[in-house]
């Protein structure tokens, strides 16, 4: 089935298109109208109007996809027993199949959404079979680094196969390496990264020279660093001369137009986890636990650690694209290293994890991969 095949029912838009003022009414004046599922559903079907009118390339679908993770998310958070909520995650299981999801490689960190949508289909009779496998791909990368590394890697030439020549695909591709590479200091990722961004079908005028993306392992091999081969240098070289060849003005990952996602910065009246801590709340009690941790209460910080990791979780839900969230992510792994407990080693891991996939792309990110944050 080709991809732009996969799209929500019509009676799910008539439906939601029909229940709109009602709901709109409804809603409180405050914090919880910045996550609007009805306005989220309205960006969605305007995206799937954008890639029609564009004929359907690979970024097309991706933005599509991303439109439907928002409002999915939206409808779960603030609408979790509207039938339509379901609707959305038959949309959402249909597109990570057809379009390869992988949490490393997507700019949503909606891999907790993505799971609860397959989950509510493992047993349909139509959606099941794709469900199911999209729940064992990613427990499979969750249980091993270096399997997830690959798969991002299958994903992306996967895609590429669906949409040859694709500037959107191709990016997507090398993209995967320099994430994959970045996960696990496999150089196999880093000298495939320079070989697929040496061909001269690749866009690299898009490719930005931030020091996270390809473009440093071409500085890199070219200045003679250990660890790179004389295949990875002639790639280098190539780099450098369709670089200076082009003039495209860069772009810094994917660039998704939203009229009314998710918003990106969380409000000061909206409270997280099961404590209920604003985003104030939550920089405080990182700083009180570190103020504890310094006259040695140790272990004794456990519990009131693990809240600011609840509150965080729930925050990311809510607010995924949030500036903030990585900062913040990587203060609280460092603080979890500071206390000498199981259940505190533990959330340690996945603090790691959510940082390190979810915002692998972040300064923070790059910091905790090279080694660099500290424990």
């Amino acid at each position: 089935m080709p991809f732009w095949t996969i799209r929500p029912p019509r009676n799910l838009i008539a439906a939601v298109a029909a229940a709109a003022i009602v709901f709109q009414s409804s809603l409180p004046a405050r914090a919880e109208l910045q996550v609007d599922p009805q306005k989220l559903y309205r960006e969605m079907t305007a995206a799937y109007a954008q890639g029609s009118a564009n004929g359907w390339h690979l970024a097309d679908e991706l933005y599509y996809f991303s439109t439907v993770l928002d409002a999915g998310r939206a409808y779960e958070l603030r609408r979790r027993d509207d039938p339509d909520n379901l609707a959305i995650k038959g949309v959402a299981v249909d597109l990570a199949t057809q379009l390869h999801y992988n949490p490393l490689t997507s700019s949503d960190a909606a891999e907790w959404y993505v799971r609860l949508a397959a989950t509510a289909y493992a047993s349909d009779p139509v959606r099941g079979a794709a469900a199911r496998a999209l729940l064992a791909k990613l427990d499979a990368e969750d249980a091993d680094t270096a399997k997830l590394a690959f798969a991002a890697d299958a994903d992306a030439t996967a895609n590429l196969a669906a949409f040859p020549n694709d500037a959107e695909a191709l990016l997507d591709q090398v993209r995967a390496d320099v994430r994959a590479f970045a996960l696990t200091h496999d150089p196999q990722f880093r000298s495939a990264a320079l070989a697929r961004a040496a061909q001269p079908v690749f866009p690299i005028g898009l490719v930005a020279d931030d020091g996270t993306s390809v473009l440093t392992y071409a500085h890199e091999a070219r200045a003679g660093a250990p660890g790179y081969t004389a295949t990875d240098l002639e790639a280098a070289v190539a780099i450098a001369s369709h670089k200076a060849s082009v003039h495209t003005i860069p772009t810094i990952g994917r660039v998704l137009s939203h009229q009314a996602y998710l918003v990106i910065t969380a409000p000061a009246d909206e409270y997280f986890g099961r404590t209920k801590l604003s985003p104030i709340g939550v920089r405080n009690e990182i700083v009180r636990i570190g103020k504890y941790l310094d006259v040695g209460w140790g272990d004794r910080m456990t519990t009131d650690a693990l809240w600011v990791v609840d509150a965080l979780d729930d925050w990311q839900q809510n607010y995924p694209r949030d500036y903030e969230l990585p900062r913040l992510l990587l203060a609280t792994y460092r603080t979890l290293g500071r206390i000498d407990s199981p259940q505190a080693k533990a959330a340690q891991v996945q603090v790691r994890k959510t940082l390190t996939i979810d915002y692998n792309a972040s300064p923070e990110a790059h910091l905790l991969l090279t080694g660099s944050a500290g424990a």
